[in-house]
């Protein structure tokens, strides 16, 4: 699916990763949500494509996998499972918890009052929040990936003039760089899912900070944008060379050491990685854990070098070399509401009623990034009751949420006593004076005070 050009070690020699996107299948979904009194009324329609037919519009529809199928239909009432060839719907009514059909965790919470109701939606889609660690494990493959380069380093110019530059470099700076540049890039990969113009904002502060550190002169830019803009891989390994032997302390009007020849070209380095890296404890541990796991799985093929490489790198940036390229999966969200909500990190459109949020996923199993989440609270005064009782639509908004919450959290008894107190207000009457002198029974003695409802009440009124 993405390919990338240069060997994974010389990340940081190369200010950027070159990747060579080609297209994929992806899988879409779109989740409708209808709150309907205590319940949320849940359909996920979803298919598995591989691109749009240019000719109708429609998308190539693939085989959807039967493992994840059969795990979705199994978050639902049985049977209400339908496909239209490879295009797939269900529903259901759901309570407190929603089904982790796309993956994830979500709630909904009606409270309902005899003035209103207030609503709340939260829902989490895939990821992982534990920054902590994924911090943690980002830093530690920087400080692996760091001292399996100066082992490869030293094993190619170890006896070398200048190799005590190049290993001090390597193991001060360039490591700090490393874990900086995982840091860069995973900022990136965040920003790029809530702006337009992440890809642009990137790479310019990571190209400043990059220059800042010494990895290239202003006068080599026009030739770095050449190389990275046309994929150039041996104008590449001619730079990386030339910054390698700088940090030598050869001068930039000096030859190439000859020693440096096992990066003039892509096999070449390839091929001195390879045979450095075979031998590393890093790739030990895994042929390690293949023969273990190979006593229960027989057919588990052993660790190549190259992949194994390349999962330490992504354990690196976090984004599984995927930086601003596609993601695996699409989500769209849509929660139907009668007005638009009072607080959401999604989009209110009036034609259709709905709160829409839309996002591009990665994988299940993926860890490195955020979740992406959506939340939604609204409001729906019972405009006949508060008319009847209040003479107007009093409460409503934020207010009318502190209110439901505030009704949800007093007892039973109190709750009905309340209550009953608000059913028997009249609007002929002095409304504010009958709410002031409001208590609950009992109230002097057990210390439970009635003000908080009272004082929402009474500013309503007002």
């Amino acid at each position: 699916m993405k390919k990338h050009l240069s060997r994974l070690g010389l990340f940081l020699f190369m200010m950027a990763i070159v990747l060579a996107v080609t297209g994929c299948p992806d899988n879409d979904y779109t989740v409708q949500l209808k709150p309907a009194d205590a319940v949320m009324l849940r359909t996920l329609t979803f298919y598995r494509a591989d691109g749009t037919n240019t000719k109708t519009g429609t998308p190539n529809y693939q085989t959807f996998d039967p493992d994840e199928l059969a795990m979705i239909a199994g978050q639902y009432p049985a049977g209400h499972l339908t496909n239209d060839g490879d295009w797939h719907c269900i529903g259901g009514e759901f309570g407190n918890s929603l089904p982790d059909d796309v993956g994830g965790s979500g709630s909904y919470t009606n409270l309902t009052t005899r003035l209103g109701n207030a609503g709340f939606y939260v829902e989490r889609f895939r990821g992982n929040d534990d920054l902590s660690d994924m911090a943690e494990r980002r830093f530690k493959a920087a400080d692996q990936l760091t001292d399996i380069l100066i082992g490869w380093s030293k094993a190619e110019l170890g006896r070398q003039p200048g190799y005590g530059q190049l290993h001090k470099f390597l193991d001060a700076h360039f490591r700090q760089d490393l874990k900086n540049a995982s840091s860069y890039c995973w900022e990136g990969q965040l920003i790029n899912e809530r702006q337009t113009n992440a890809a642009e904002e990137f790479a310019v502060r990571f190209g400043e900070y990059l220059y800042e550190r010494g990895y290239f002169k202003l006068s080599e830019v026009p030739d770095l944008a050449v190389i990275l803009a046309s994929s150039d891989s041996q104008a590449g390994q001619l730079w990386i060379q030339r910054l390698v032997a700088r940090k030598m302390g050869v001068p930039d009007d000096a030859a190439i050491p000859a020693c440096l020849d096992f990066l003039a070209d892509e096999a070449a380095t390839e091929k001195s990685f390879t045979n450095y890296f075979v031998h590393t404890q890093f790739y030990r541990a895994k042929v390690k854990e293949w023969k273990n796991e190979r006593k229960s799985k027989p057919a588990a093929k052993p660790p190549d070098p190259e992949s194994v490489s390349a999962d330490l790198f992504g354990q690196l940036v976090g984004l599984d070399f995927n930086l601003f390229g596609d993601t695996p999966d699409h989500l769209t969200v849509k929660l139907s509401l009668p007005a638009g909500p009072l607080h959401s990190n999604g989009q209110w459109n009036q034609a259709d009623k709905q709160v829409v949020w839309q996002s591009d996923l990665q994988a299940r199993t993926d860890t490195n990034h955020l979740p992406f989440a959506c939340y939604a609270n609204w409001v729906q005064p019972d405009e006949a009751f508060q008319k009847a009782h209040l003479g107007k639509v009093a409460l409503h908004g934020d207010d009318l949420v502190q209110y439901c919450l505030w009704r949800r959290s007093v007892d039973e008894r109190r709750g009905a006593e309340w209550d009953a107190f608000v059913a028997g207000l009249n609007p002929a009457g002095n409304l504010v004076a009958s709410v002031r002198a409001f208590r609950f029974a009992g109230e002097d003695t057990t210390g439970v005070s009635s003000s908080y409802p009272r004082g929402l009440l009474e500013n309503a009124l007002k």
